[in-house]
């Protein structure tokens, strides 16, 4: 009896049956993981670079607004910035390009002028291709922002 059960021990001990497709398994479950990370990532950058040529576009409309009200007053030789043309510039430029159709959960955060530069702070959320346990906290998307600056032509 004891002659019958060590060579079914060591037959067992040498044979590798079947380890080989787990091993393939536990691949293809990384392999299938870090493709979702990085098709995640991707959208998540495209998403980005495109809010922020949004972003340098408005900018850029917003700092060729000059203050109105200062040039028929003659105040000055400079053609400052005024805040709130600039954020009409810009709220104008989004409306005429869409971003709220474009992007979701679009938003103008901040519009800032010192009277020769202006600086635009855009926010929108992305949608991720892929919803697994590394990006499960952002099931309804990813927030990102973009932030451009331009300074006016009209200032010296």
């Amino acid at each position: 009896m004891r002659m019958r059960v060590a060579p079914r021990l060591s037959r067992l001990r040498h044979e590798d049956d079947g380890q080989l497709l787990l091993l393939v398994m536990a691949y293809a479950v990384i392999a299938g993981l870090l493709v979702t990370v990085v098709v995640d990532v991707s959208q998540a950058y495209l998403y980005r670079r495109s809010l922020l040529a949004a972003a340098d576009a408005s900018a850029l409309t917003a700092a060729n607004q000059p203050d109105v009200g200062r040039i028929y007053t003659g105040a000055g030789s400079q053609l400052p910035l005024s805040q709130d043309g600039s954020r009409r510039a810009v709220t104008q430029y989004a409306r005429d390009a869409r971003l709220g159709s474009r992007f979701d959960g679009f938003e103008v955060t901040d519009v800032e002028t010192d009277g020769a530069t202006v600086t635009v702070t855009l926010r929108a959320v992305v949608h991720l291709p892929f919803v697994n346990r590394v990006s499960a906290r952002w099931r309804d998307g990813y927030p990102v922002q973009a932030s451009a600056t331009a300074r006016s032509p009209l200032t010296p």
